[in-house]
């Protein structure tokens, strides 16, 4: 027991066991806290792809959510092989361009114009051709045309007029002002007959016909992609020639017409077009989704195969530095389900 004692007492004299004063000390400042972050004088500038693209957030969203998709087809033609679209301009002064096919008007009892007795119901403006769309006024919306009776519920011309009582002159001062149309038809093998025609309507059928373009576009993907040259000013370009498909994403230079957009409100188009400029260092594509139950109203191939519900795409035209011409290119990715459904 004094052993016990005399051991504590000489511990308490020395200080005990080693204390907290003997560890390492921490860094000069550490007690305060870490300065926080400054905001920027300037808010960044957008990348340099957004400036021109007043949507491109919401495309960059897309892309990002997008999954990897794999080609599973790719078909790549010589752009010198496309056929070259033929434009005919009648003058100021002159007469109307000839040998175009004739408007077709008819009334609300299906008969054609001239009536003797005066239209009945309204005034129908439709014009040739398988299918396409019509104009008609300086500010007008085009408007969709299907030949076939069971589309016309989605398209079926423009109606100039409708009434209850018949027109005094006969509906003629209706069928009057500035028109455009383009319209499709089926030609040899797995061709497409492209025709645009811009003129004046005055009192008759009877167009005065001031420009017409006509072309009969190449089959790159019978019944789903055809193609064809036209020329812009200097600048020539390819016209990839679809029917109505799910538009895509669209480079800077990819003008789209037609298609179908997944918004509130969208309307029925017999057709897409995608035109891309091209040339030395130039490039363009556009994608898209083609869907099966869509193609029974444009132009079916002659040799017919079992197609996906949902097949994605796209096509491109390109010339690199290396390449002594441009080319043209449709590729298509893995199949996906359709969306409808």
């Amino acid at each position: 027991m004094a052993a016990l004692v005399f051991g504590a007492t000489l511990l308490s004299m020395q200080g005990g066991p080693a204390r907290a004063a003997d560890a390492p000390a921490p860094p000069p400042g550490w007690e305060a806290p870490p300065p926080l972050a400054t905001k920027p004088a300037k808010a960044p500038r957008a990348p340099a792809c957004c400036q021109h693209d007043a949507i491109c957030c919401s495309r960059q969203t897309s892309i990002d959510q997008a999954r990897i998709r794999r080609v599973v087809r790719m078909i790549e033609v010589r752009i010198a092989d496309l056929p070259k679209e033929e434009v005919q301009e009648a003058p100021k002064d002159g007469p109307g361009i000839a040998g175009v096919r004739p408007l077709k008007i008819v009334d609300g009892n299906g008969r054609s114009f001239p009536w003797l007795d005066g239209p009945v119901g309204e005034i129908r403006l439709m014009p040739p051709g398988q299918c396409g769309e019509l104009t008609i006024g300086k500010d007008a919306w085009p408007l969709p045309f299907y030949a076939e009776p069971e589309f016309q519920g989605m398209g079926s011309g423009r109606v100039l007029g409708r009434f209850t009582d018949k027109p005094a002159d006969k509906g003629r001062s209706l069928i009057a002002g500035s028109l455009s149309y383009l319209s499709f038809d089926r030609a040899e093998g797995d061709g497409i007959v492209v025709e645009r025609v811009e003129g004046n309507l005055e009192g008759t059928p009877d167009l005065r016909v001031t420009r017409r373009a006509h072309v009969v576009a190449a089959p790159i993907l019978p019944g789903r992609v055809n193609a064809y040259q036209d020329k812009q000013g200097d600048e020539v370009r390819v016209v990839f020639v679809l029917p109505e498909v799910l538009l895509g994403f669209e480079a800077k230079e990819t003008k789209v017409a037609g298609g179908f957009l997944r918004v509130r409100g969208e309307a029925t188009e017999t057709f897409t077009t995608y035109t891309i400029p091209m040339g030395p260092g130039r490039s363009g594509v556009g994608t898209f989704v083609i869907m099966s139950r869509w193609l029974r109203r444009w132009f079916p191939p002659k040799n017919q195969e079992k197609l996906p519900a949902s097949q994605p795409g796209g096509v491109a035209v390109s010339q690199t530095s290396v390449e002594a011409e441009p080319r043209a290119r449709v590729f298509l990715y893995e199949p996906e389900p359709d969306i409808f459904e």
